[in-house]
């Protein structure tokens, strides 16, 4: 499996991770009687934020994940 498969794997995996918990997070949230009543709120911008940020750097991480494969591909061919 290249080195750009297993990033979009993780990547993947990582993001559904996080939605798992942005949901078990509000549906905490929701049905706590102490909770704020802010609480969805700032849990869904949060988690939105981090999601968001996973996925602003999934391009890069897959740039450089296939860098590395071509790289690897190169010192396999000229030995």
């Amino acid at each position: 499996m290249t080195r750009a498969t297993r990033t979009l794997i993780l990547l993947a995996m990582i993001e559904i991770c996080l939605a798992v918990g942005w949901v078990y997070l509000a549906n905490a949230a929701a049905t706590s009687h102490g909770a704020s009543p802010d609480a969805g709120r700032v849990i869904g911008r949060t988690m939105g934020t981090v999601m968001g940020v996973i996925l602003g750097l999934a391009p890069f991480l897959y740039l450089l994940a296939r860098s590395n494969d071509r790289k690897a591909a190169a010192r396999r061919q000229g030995d």
